[in-house]
């Protein structure tokens, strides 16, 4: 019995031994187990840790380049307005150097005309020298042999107001002799070019008769203060135009058109024109010289018109409506527009 009771202990004792080892095997499996999972957790800790860093080295890598990127555009801007400040200075010196060169070639001309001025020659003139003589002391400015490039840039650059007086006058001249030559021989039936209402070229040739029955003389140059003075006034002009091409197309004038002109003073500043079915027609000075009214406004007879004159808010209105503000500042930014009022008013408003 007691050798069985020994037997018996010690298979309980082995079975002990084998239920332990079993739960220590059982629990190491576990810890395995764990040590796997935290061990994938780990790793996608990591993986999330480096996605996050390399997001962080793209961001600030972006950010370097777009501070690179603004730091070039800056030293660009710096450089063009650096090139464009010594651009002017330029101009400056350049405009300084031709007004000395004027003032000599003027100083010299004056020099030239003083013993014209006195003497037999002087007597033998008459009447046309009666009309020169009233306006000696405005007409200091001989520009009959000034080229047309001289005369545009002095109308450009100029600050001197006789002496732009004197350059649109001559200039304006050079169109009136150039449009009666282009007229007289042009053909029969290029009619349809014309540029301007007949109502004013006949006016601004009946003047010229008149003239040239007294041996014609160009119009006086205003003297300084009624020069500021005209140059300050600004008239708008409208009154109907049938080109000649289509008067014999429509007898009845259902299809009659409209001449709008804005003189900045005494000279054309804008033109246009509206005719039905057909594409304004819109002109400035500078950019359009050959094709507008060369005429000066006291020449075309348009202040005595009843009817003619306009408010200027009504001639900007048709302006703005058919491109015109685009238009004229296109001839500014091409460097084609004479400046006028137009043009600074325009160059004001974009600032």
């Amino acid at each position: 019995m007691e050798k069985e009771e020994k037997k018996v202990k010690k298979e309980g004792r082995k079975d002990e031994k084998v239920e332990r080892k079993e739960v220590e095997q059982k629990e190491k499996k576990e810890e395995c187990k764990e040590e796997e999972g935290s061990g994938e957790g780990i790793k996608e800790r990591r993986k999330a840790e480096m996605e996050l860093k390399r997001k962080q080295e793209e961001e600030e890598r972006k950010k370097r380049e777009e501070e690179e990127r603004r730091l070039q555009e800056e030293m660009e801007l710096q450089l063009q307005a650096e090139q464009e400040e010594q651009a002017a200075r330029q101009t400056v010196l350049e405009q300084e150097r031709r007004d000395r060169e004027l003032a000599l070639r003027i100083a010299q001309s004056e020099a030239e005309l003083i013993p014209e001025e006195s003497g037999e020659n002087a007597l033998r003139r008459g009447r046309q020298v009666q009309s020169t003589k009233s306006t000696a002391g405005t007409k200091k400015h001989d520009l009959s042999k000034w080229k047309y490039a001289e005369l545009r840039d002095a109308i450009n650059t100029s600050c001197d107001i006789e002496l732009l007086a004197a350059c649109r006058e001559e200039f304006h001249r050079r169109l009136k002799v150039y449009h009666a030559w282009k007229s007289k021989n042009k053909k029969r039936n290029a009619e349809t070019e014309q540029r301007t209402p007949k109502s004013l070229t006949d006016h601004g040739c009946a003047r010229r008769v008149i003239n040239t029955s007294q041996t014609y003389v160009a119009p006086p140059i205003p003297a300084r203060q009624h020069e500021i003075r005209m140059n300050r006034q600004q008239r708008y002009f409208r009154i109907p135009f049938v080109r000649p091409g289509d008067q014999y197309k429509d007898p009845q004038n259902k299809k009659k058109g409209w001449w709008y002109a804005h003189f900045d003073g005494p000279w054309i500043a804008r033109q246009m024109e509206l005719h039905p079915e057909k594409h304004p027609i819109l002109l400035v000075a500078g950019k359009d010289d050959m094709e507008m009214c060369e005429l000066n406004l006291e020449e075309t007879g348009l202040p005595r018109k009843r009817g003619a004159e306009i408010l200027g808010r009504q001639f900007e209105e048709i302006w703005e409506r058919c491109g015109g503000i685009q238009y004229l500042r296109n001839a500014i930014e091409n460097r084609q527009a004479r400046p006028t009022y137009a043009t600074a008013m325009l160059q004001d408003m974009l600032k």
